[in-house]
């Protein structure tokens, strides 16, 4: 999991002090829920390197000492949650030396008119491997002086309209700052900044049914990169529809797209084309078309003719599949995303493909849904998947959207396309989540590859009120094809978790990692044993 330190520019800092202030001034007279929780973490760990070429193993011991604090905020316009932790490591190993982290997450959302404005403001910091060829799984326990320090903040703007009128409209400003230190021990990337800034929009009528229906939406980005040149994205699209009968109806479509990174990578697209579309029931349909098409490249012009269809099919209240299979500058592209919801599953199917900064990329995870998460959860597995669809949170516990984060972070700009399956079921004592990924990501400005196959299963049993055994395995197969290197990492867990009184619990982990490369001097394992006791104050 990754673990979160906040690091900001003193203008942002003050100004982020100062808005809190005055919403902590404004709390009365908005019935706020407070939930305050502290925490002391305290683990013991024993642990065993071994590495290719390298004599003998690297056994050491670690004593970790953690507090933490959360503050939680929530009323009908204020949602406000703020994490602090800080980490203290102890080692008996004549390689390693104490080290210490500060880490926070803080967001804050101020909504109006039934959600219709909102206003977030958000800041955190994490520990991140970099380049995942010098270890995916390195944590702070082994391997402290491989991670970057990444830090960001960011705050968005959100106006829409009401879901009961006819138009649907909306309009949303982002801007996210991230910063990444390099680590003690060169991991082959230097310390970089980026400034993101994206605004999207969208006009539509709400009911395809109507005499006309029409869609218009278009999106702006750019990306300032301190190490590479920026980067600058324009998209539109439209459609227009009038209905022939109470099912069918004829559509006239268009699209327009423009990147640059003041570079060589530079591509305008435009298409326009016109088909029909199917209405099928109360709110599904699907559409076929034709299109021309017109990409430029720098000074390189290429036409084509192609089908294009988009869908949006909802046979249930439980089940949804919506995308599209298009055209852009890149080739052939594919959006899908699609649930099936009961009371004790749930599956998510994802299909994109995106041309951004890597940076960017890492905020798109993948959903795996709603969880119910004890406030100091630290851990996935400390969560879990409602009983039923009227569960009412009990005190110290809080639904939360939890993703499954990508396991790159660089600056570059990649053209990426991935899909995912997210399975989570949860039934009696047993809760079962599994994740299930295949990523291609092309480096357009150096012109390398890189392709990743992963599978995430997360298990646990509750053998008691008090007390749940729980299991992760995790295999990552990833085709370094710029250095002609392929790796198999896996991570196996193992846990017993017990309840010792409302304020104490206490767990025994083992884990082992693996890293099998087709190049021998890549090759190295890890076995782990620790034990963790917290008190919850």
């Amino acid at each position: 999991m990754a673990t979160t330190m906040a690091q900001v520019k003193p203008r942002f800092y003050w100004s982020s002090v100062a808005l809190a202030v005055i919403a902590v001034q404004a709390l009365p007279v908005f019935a706020v829920e407070t939930r305050v929780s502290s925490q002391l973490r305290t683990s013991g760990y024993a642990y065993q390197i071994e590495e290719f070429g390298v004599a003998g193993t690297d056994d050491g011991l670690a004593l970790l000492i953690s507090p933490s604090v959360n503050l939680a905020l929530t009323s009908k316009v204020l949602r406000t949650r703020f994490s602090w932790q800080h980490e203290s490591l102890f080692y008996k190993d004549s390689q390693r030396s104490g080290r210490s982290f500060n880490e926070f997450d803080f967001s804050n959302v101020f909504s109006l008119y039934n959600d219709r404005l909102s206003w977030g403001v958000n800041a955190q910091s994490t520990y991140r491997v970099r380049n995942t060829q010098r270890g995916i799984f390195n944590d702070k326990i082994t391997s402290s002086g491989e991670l970057s320090k990444a830090t960001s903040y960011g705050t968005y703007l959100l106006l829409k309209t009401a879901s009961y009128s006819d138009i649907n409209a909306a309009l949303r400003l982002d801007y996210n700052h991230s910063q990444y230190d390099q680590p003690g021990v060169d991991d082959g990337l230097p310390a970089f900044e980026n400034d993101s800034y994206r605004a999207n929009v969208l006009f539509a009528s709400r009911d395809r049914s109507q005499t006309t229906f029409w869609r218009l939406e278009g999106a702006y980005g750019k990306t300032q990169r301190e190490q590479l040149r920026d980067y600058d994205s324009k998209a539109a699209r439209a459609l227009f529809g009038l209905p022939l009968s109470s099912r069918l109806s004829v559509i006239g479509r268009g699209s327009y797209e423009y990147t640059d990174n003041n570079n060589f990578y530079q591509n305008e697209f435009s298409s326009y084309g016109g088909g029909i579309e199917l209405k099928l029931g109360r709110v599904s349909w699907v559409n076929a078309s034709i299109n021309r098409s017109t990409t430029t490249r720098l000074d390189e012009k290429e036409e084509n003719t192609y089908w294009a269809t988009e869908f949006y099919l909802a046979p249930s209240r439980r089940t949804s599949l919506e995308g599209y299979y298009d055209r852009r500058y890149f080739g052939r592209t594919a959006n899908i995303s699609g649930q099936y919801n009961v009371r004790a599953l749930n599956i998510r199917l994802s299909v994109t493909d995106t041309v951004q900064t890597q940076t960017s990329l890492d905020q798109e995870l993948i959903d795996l849904g709603i969880f119910v998460c004890p406030d100091n959860a630290v851990e996935f597995t400390d969560c879990y998947r409602p009983p039923s669809a009227n569960y009412t949170p009990q005190p110290g516990e809080s639904y939360q959207q939890v993703f499954d984060v990508g396991v790159e972070l660089d600056q570059e700009l990649v053209l990426r396309r991935s899909a995912s399956l997210a399975l989570g079921y949860s039934k009696r004592r047993l809760s079962l989540n599994v994740v299930l990924n295949s990523t291609d990501t092309e480096y357009v400005e150096r012109g390398d590859e890189q392709r990743s196959q992963s599978v995430s299963v997360r298990a646990g049993w509750r053998l008691s009120e008090r007390s749940r055994v729980s299991s992760t395995i995790r295999f990552y197969q990833i085709d370094y094809q710029f250095a002609n290197r392929e790796d198999d990492n896996i991570l196996m867990s193992v846990a017993y978790d017990t309840t010792l009184s409302e304020q104490s619990a206490v767990s025994l982990s083992l884990r082992r990692t693996e890293r099998n490369s087709n190049i021998d001097s890549f090759n190295a394992s890890e076995n782990r044993l620790w034990l963790t006791y917290v008190y919850t104050f």
